[in-house]
């Protein structure tokens, strides 16, 4: 009983400095990292912490337990007058499976006849586990045989190289197309995806003027017939290049790409 007690204060202990520990230094380091934080995120941080300390206690818990069979199994065995012999745990069990090993005592039975100088041999086998990793080896080359060379589904790296610097060579080729655009040669698209993509950069870069619906606050209102500085393709991509200085609206050209 008394290790038992022994045992729940020591688990009292620990919970205590778990608790404690995160919430004293929250106390004595710099909050910014907490208001960098949304809720969501702070929500999954408390939730993994919460699942730590309940494996934690259920770890010790579990400890304790053992503990407790093992006492109470050897007060069984001196109540008795028979010696405790403690049976082996899972944790040995598995390990004597993947090695396999002959305890010292029995090693006479696996003595060969090789005898140089005094110094014998014994007949060990090898190890599962390195037995095992052998098989997996075996099973992943014949995989890795039919899917690179047979089969052709996955690209060797030769392939890779060559995917890489295609896709590489297109960037290129769009970013100097992109880089190409001006006054003179830009055209309206009513592409989804350039829809899509205009209206992300919309939302980065103007709403906080010209607000979400393009009704206007600080800058003009987008929505209405009228234009301030003209309404061609070409003359807002100038308007968005070069700016309007006297009206407070920033030259875009050294932020966004033409």
């Amino acid at each position: 009983m008394t290790n038992f007690n022994k045992y729940i204060k020591g688990l009292g202990v620990c919970l205590m400095l778990l608790l404690t520990g995160p919430i004293s230094y929250a106390q004595t380091e710099n909050t910014g990292i907490l208001e960098s934080l949304d809720a969501s995120k702070i929500m999954i941080i408390l939730v993994l912490v919460v699942m730590l300390l309940v494996l934690l206690v259920a770890f010790y818990l579990l400890v304790i337990l053992q503990v407790m069979v093992r006492e109470d199994a050897i007060r069984k065995a001196k109540e008795k007058g028979i010696e405790y012999v403690e049976e082996p745990s899972a944790w040995s069990k598995f390990y004597a499976g993947l090695t396999d090993a002959i305890p010292i005592e029995k090693e006479n039975t696996i003595v060969l006849d090789h005898d140089y100088d005094g110094i014998k041999e014994l007949d060990n086998h090898l190890p599962p586990w390195w037995k095992y990793m052998f098989y997996a080896s075996i099973v992943f080359a014949v995989i890795y045989l039919y899917m690179y060379h047979i089969s052709g589904s996955l690209p060797l790296q030769t392939q890779e190289y060559e995917i890489a610097m295609a896709e590489a060579q297109a960037n290129m080729s769009s970013a100097e197309e992109g880089s190409s655009v001006d006054e003179s040669n830009i055209v309206f698209s009513d592409d989804p995806v350039v829809l899509a993509s205009g209206k992300t950069v919309y939302e980065r870069n103007c709403v906080a003027c010209h607000k979400a619906a393009g009704e206007g606050g600080i800058g003009p209102n987008l929505t209405d017939e009228y234009w301030l500085h003209g309404g061609s393709v070409q003359d807002i991509y100038n308007t968005v290049k070069n700016g309007v200085p006297d009206k407070g609206m920033i030259a875009w050209k050294d932020v966004l790409s033409p």
